[in-house]
């Protein structure tokens, strides 16, 4: 009634937007734009899963992360659903398998930047009994029984879906709906003053956290960069089983570009990416700047070589700027045997033809613009919830 949680909130707010002013970041108005425009999404989420989350006996499932709204390097090739559940509690996911490359359904516990996440189950598309028509059942939690099965840990609080899409212009999104089976599903109780008041509570610290453990994380990388070399990809806590993430940092000037070049891992998956200073994917449904194993060009010789650069060369392997001269490079290695090394340095951008195979192929404008296009398509569809 004094509405103190409401001020609290807003001082979240406040609190979120001073990590912004204040974050080791370079001044330029556009990387501060960004980060505004960053805190909006984050302020979307946050209010998402503290009030629509919140309810287990009633679950539902909804994007943390999408083309808007994203925190942690999200990655580009990934819808990523999201739940919380009671552990001692007995749900049903229902769903399509649809057409994505994979999916896996985790049993977590926390989130990163909140402290010691933990991942407790996965079940892959690849380990489901599907009927032929391409929809399944999951049971999540009680007693093990026979088909499709999760148990839920005892400290387990979330069920997370990652979504991986290689082929964007084919694949259809599978999809996914939650219901509790061992309660008698009544409506929901109107929220009560201490409901809104937890509400608020949570949706501010978990903006207010979020902002300032990812605005941390790329003043490491920069301090730590080596324009002739990448670091190699490995395991963090909080990511999910069998991924190796490899981060640094990139600065280019107005005429330079960044050749990258690599065995191809041997990884069921494996991709590129490019993230802003907020530790967020630049656009990557308006322009090429990611590219996974199978959107690559591989040449002959059996490595890849990936073009850092502003300005089209032409070429199928190029990652868009978007005009930031400076960055962050991500990689992923998934169900991976080995950790390949990438290979990096920094060329004229008119040279950068000269130095790469001479059976590199020619993109043109109008394949560019066709590209570009599959890619706007690709994100529309698969940010529909079915």
């Amino acid at each position: 009634m004094s509405a103190e949680a409401w001020t609290k909130f807003c001082e979240s707010l406040l609190a979120a937007g001073r990590s912004i002013e204040t974050a080791e970041n370079p001044s330029a108005p556009s990387v501060r734009a960004e980060g505004y425009r960053y805190l909006l999404g984050l302020v979307r989420i946050g209010i998402e899963q503290a009030a629509v989350l919140a309810d287990r006996d009633h679950p539902r499932f909804i994007r943390i992360e999408d083309s808007f709204a994203k925190w942690g390097a999200e990655n580009a090739d990934n819808t990523y659903l999201h739940t919380h559940v009671h552990a001692d509690a007995v749900y049903r996911i229902s769903g399509t398998r649809g057409s994505c490359f994979e999916f896996l359904v985790e049993v977590k516990e926390g989130f990163m930047h909140r402290g010691a996440p933990r991942n407790f189950a996965t079940l892959c598309a690849g380990d489901l009994e599907i009927e032929p028509d391409g929809r399944f059942t999951i049971v999540v939690g009680g007693e093990r029984r026979p088909g499709n099965f999760l148990a839920l840990h005892p400290d387990a609080d979330q069920i997370l879906i990652r979504q991986y899409f290689e082929d964007w212009e084919h694949e259809v999104p599978a999809t996914f709906e939650i219901e509790r089976l061992d309660a008698i599903a009544e409506a929901p109780a109107p929220a009560s003053a201490e409901d809104v008041d937890r509400i608020l509570a949570d949706a501010g610290s978990w903006v207010e956290e979020t902002v300032a453990f990812w605005s941390e994380w790329v003043p490491r990388v920069r301090a730590e960069f080596d324009p002739a070399a990448l670091k190699p990809a490995r395991s963090y806590a909080g990511g999910a089983d069998d991924i190796r993430y490899g981060n640094d940092y990139y600065r280019l000037g107005e005429d330079e570009a960044l050749l990258i070049e690599c065995d191809v891992p041997r990884a069921r998956y494996w991709h590129f990416q490019l993230c802003n200073l907020w530790f967020v994917t630049t656009d990557y449904a308006h322009r090429q700047t990611s590219l996974n194993d199978h959107q690559m060009h591989v040449d002959a010789d059996g490595r890849f070589r990936c073009v850092v650069a502003h300005r089209d060369p032409g070429v199928p392997n190029w990652l868009d700027t978007a005009g930031a001269s400076e960055g962050v490079i991500q990689y992923r290695w998934i169900w991976t045997e080995d950790n390949p090394q990438p290979d990096v340095r920094i060329v004229p951008f008119a040279e950068v033809r000269d130095a790469l195979p001479a059976h590199t192929p020619v993109v043109r404008p109008e394949q560019r613009r066709a590209t570009l296009l599959a890619r706007r398509r690709h994100v529309s569809r698969r940010e529909r919830l079915g």
